[in-house]
């Protein structure tokens, strides 16, 4: 028997793994494999989800020991009924709870090989994809968004958690890179010796540059933690992505210089106009109207833009004030 653990580290696929190992489980199940979750919760329904894993890491190191001799007995029942020889959990949280989660390891190699498997990121590209994740996306502190700069001389030294996997568990852990040029998903399936489909779509790709500031000017105004569904929920049913581009709706829309072209190739009927009525309109007697400069278009939407918000603003000022005198009390007669 067997039990690996994907331990992360954030930012480097792993939901995409997750989503192929779960879509995937029946055919692992042919290959004697299989794909827990990400949850301790067959050790205690209490560490299930983002709620309940505080709980399970908050565990000391005689709870962490007495974890994992059920978690082993509960791997050699799943054996036992299931027929499956190898385990697979994934949770990127464990990377980072290096000490917390010792004791548990060691006493999990006590009872079932194991072996740990975490991907490792270009700095360079994980910076700017974490602080979009976790600064940006989901807001995970107090106060405004803070400055990339800032955010990303701490986010940095996640890359310690290596040093200390390195040196506590090194004869069990597996790294490899994150690489862009080769899907995460195969490399992850050929580590193992395993087979598993990636996932049709990317999980969890960087937003775009135009929705990350919209997101933040959102988000800054915010005190507290701000989940991703905060915005969403504020922006319910507005889909971002279809927003149109000012420069395609000019190029597409207000450019009219095709016209000539146009009625060139429907001659015949001014054709006929000329002849039969004696109506002609010579091309050169009328200008055709250039397109309008993109970037002077876009301030001039932004000067009405503000004509229309502080409008709103007003209405919504005296939509409160007409609640509010219909919210008050009515005087005794």
């Amino acid at each position: 028997m067997e039990v690996i653990l994907h331990i992360g580290m954030g930012k480097t696929g792993t939901s995409s793994i997750q989503a192929a190992l779960t879509q995937s489980a029946p055919a692992l199940r042919e290959q004697g494999v299989e794909y827990l979750g990400m949850w301790f919760d067959m050790i205690d329904p209490a560490f299930r989800g983002l709620a309940g894993q505080p709980n399970f890491f908050r565990s000391g190191p005689e709870e962490m020991q007495a974890h994992a001799r059920r978690f082993a007995a509960f791997l050699a029942e799943r054996r036992r009924t299931g027929g499956c020889t190898r385990f697979i959990l994934s949770n990127e949280g464990i990377y980072g709870q290096v000490r917390t989660v010792l004791p548990f390891l060691e006493e999990l190699r006590r009872h079932v090989p194991l072996r740990l498997v975490a991907y490792v990121r270009d700095p360079r590209d994980w910076l700017p994809s974490a602080y979009s994740q976790w600064s940006i996306f989901h807001k995970n502190y107090e106060g405004p968004v803070r400055p990339f700069a800032e955010m990303a001389r701490q986010q940095v030294k996640v890359y310690s958690g290596f040093q200390l996997w390195g040196e506590a568990a090194h004869d069990i852990l597996t790294v490899r890179p994150f690489l862009k040029q080769k899907n995460v998903v195969e490399d992850f399936a050929e580590v193992l010796g395993i087979s598993l489909t990636p996932p049709a779509n990317r999980r969890q790709a960087r937003v775009e540059a135009d929705q990350a500031a919209l997101r933040i000017f959102y988000n800054t105004r915010l005190p507290g933690n701000t989940l991703p569904w905060v915005f969403d929920g504020a922006f319910k049913g507005l889909d971002l992505s279809a927003t149109p581009v000012l420069e395609d709706v000019v190029d597409r829309m207000l450019d009219y210089r095709e016209t000539d072209r146009i009625v060139s190739e429907a001659r015949p009927l001014f054709d006929y106009l000329r002849t039969r009525f004696g109506i002609d309109f010579p091309p050169s007697e009328t200008e055709i109207e250039p397109p309008p400069d993109a970037e002077a278009l876009r301030r001039r939407l932004t000067e009405h833009l503000l004509q229309i918000v502080m409008n709103q603003a007003d209405r919504i000022r005296a939509l409160e004030e007409a609640v509010a005198a219909l919210q008050a009390p009515t005087g005794k007669s």
